[in-house]
């Protein structure tokens, strides 16, 4: 693929000039020889350039031997350096939920210049245009890597919205999702993993916990959620579940087409419910698209999100104002751990803005890949066997994390040999005030050691 279609790519997936130049490296120093972001369905080579120097989010040579001793010791006979290793990563580069697609990539592309400076493998990062949820797209995406025999995957949407499932366990692709987790359709499935809380129902027990400090009176809660056909039954079973064991009646669970424009029909179902607080289970741009309509409907009763992206907070304008947000929490202003500030400064110089947990969650999970390769390097293993990387991650499902942890010593991900879901994330109730997202409480999962902030 050319330079100028590649950089045409970008342009049209939303990236700025500004941004442009900046994951280039220009005006700093060029990352040699890396693309900058393939086609949907081509590749891009990563970090196989090289660091590069020092800017473009390239490591210093202090922060390559500080991430050393956060991820632990790196066995160079095992650490795969110089090999071209295939890492599917299967997004949504187009439709309304495209800023996913910006945000995960450019937090994997990172990874792997880091990875590549630390002695590592080069990742020939492949990439898959889901569309935003579109099932067929997911199940082409899936076929087209199998058929090409890549390993490993990053994924997201919980793999397309289940879809891309049983193409994984066909072709044995070993595969975390940091975008959606495993949900609770996907809890167990063969060579597929979670890799961040299930969203919006981890956040559900710490969200109804605040509910009931801040809005005692509440008696009913209903919800608006993508429809996911006959998935939609096991969320919403769940979330009456954890109603009714708060002794909160469970109003009526209404469903949306993801990239819906219009929730006429829903707000009206709403309002005759008449609940006292709403729980959204709808992503991306279309709780932006929500919210407009939702501030005009007269319903005027508390909304909490499950999740906040800037280009949904923009299409709404003073819509957001006063809305809640329950998700997963990663502070770029005030980093976890020492590996985590180092990841930070370099995404900033990397793409001119702080990252959000969505590229912190690929950055982190592409690291968890190269660490799963040394452990099958380490045994004697293939690490083009997707069945082998899933093995090694078995043996040891954790890996470290840029959340949790201090300035000396990285957090730990870890994950059930049961579920393939993460046992322990950092969560926050959060209200979006005066344009910025404002803590109001923290917990884990279960809420687990609740606090208000």
């Amino acid at each position: 693929m050319s330079e100028d279609h590649e950089t045409r790519e970008m342009l049209e997936r939303g990236f700025s000039r500004r941004q442009l130049l900046r994951a280039a490296g220009i005006g700093g120093a060029a990352i040699a020889g890396a693309p900058l972001l393939a086609a949907c369905g081509g590749s891009s080579s990563g970090g196989s350039g090289g660091s590069g120097g020092s800017g473009g989010g390239a490591p210093s040579a202090a922060d390559i031997q500080a991430i050393k001793n956060f991820i632990g010791p790196i066995d160079e006979a095992h650490s795969a350096k110089g090999m071209k290793y295939d890492l599917g990563s299967v997004l949504a580069f187009t439709g309304p939920g495209a800023f996913f697609g910006r945000t995960m990539s450019s937090g994997s592309r990172l990874a792997a210049r880091h990875i590549s400076a630390l002695g590592g493998p080069n990742f020939n990062l492949i990439f898959k245009d889901h569309k935003s949820g579109d099932p067929q797209a997911g199940v082409q995406a899936v076929k087209e890597l199998g058929f090409a025999k890549v390993p490993a995957m990053l994924a997201s949407y919980v793999d397309d919205l289940g879809a891309m499932l049983p193409g994984q366990a066909q072709y044995k692709i070993f595969t975390m999702d940091g975008g959606g987790g495993t949900s609770t359709f996907g809890q167990g499935k063969p060579y597929f993993w979670g890799t961040r809380a299930i969203t919006p129902n981890d956040t559900w027990p710490g969200t109804i916990k605040w509910v009931q400090g801040k809005f005692s009176d509440t008696k009913k809660i209903s919800s608006v959620n993508w429809d996911l056909g006959p998935l939609n039954a096991i969320n919403e079973n769940d979330l009456k579940r954890r109603l009714t064991a708060a002794g909160i009646q469970m109003g009526i669970y209404q469903t949306a087409k993801i990239g819906a424009t219009d929730y006429s029909a829903a707000l009206q179902k709403i309002k005759s419910d008449k609940p006292d607080v709403i729980f959204l289970g709808i992503f991306g741009n279309d709780i932006g698209v929500f919210m407009k309509q939702y501030v005009t409907s007269g319903i005027n009763k508390p909304v909490v999100a499950p999740e906040y992206t800037q280009p949904a907070a923009d299409l709404a304008g003073s819509a957001y104002e006063g809305m809640y947000l329950s998700f997963d929490y990663f502070n770029a202003d005030k980093p976890d751990n020492g590996w985590s500030k180092i990841f930070i400064d370099a995404f900033k110089a990397a793409y001119g803005t702080n990252p959000d947990y969505y590229a912190a969650n690929y950055y982190e999970d592409t690291f968890a890949m190269w660490e799963v390769m040394r452990r099958v390097l380490a045994s004697g293993g293939d690490v083009k066997d997707g069945l082998a990387m899933d093995k090694a991650f078995r043996d040891k499902p954790e890996f470290p994390s840029v959340y949790g942890g201090t300035t000396t010593t990285a957090g730990t991900t870890t994950l059930s040999l049961q579920t393939h879901s993460v046992t322990s994330r950092p969560l926050t109730l959060s209200v979006y005030k005066n344009k910025k997202v404002v803590p109001l409480a923290y917990f884990d999962l279960e809420a687990r050691d609740y606090r208000t902030a």
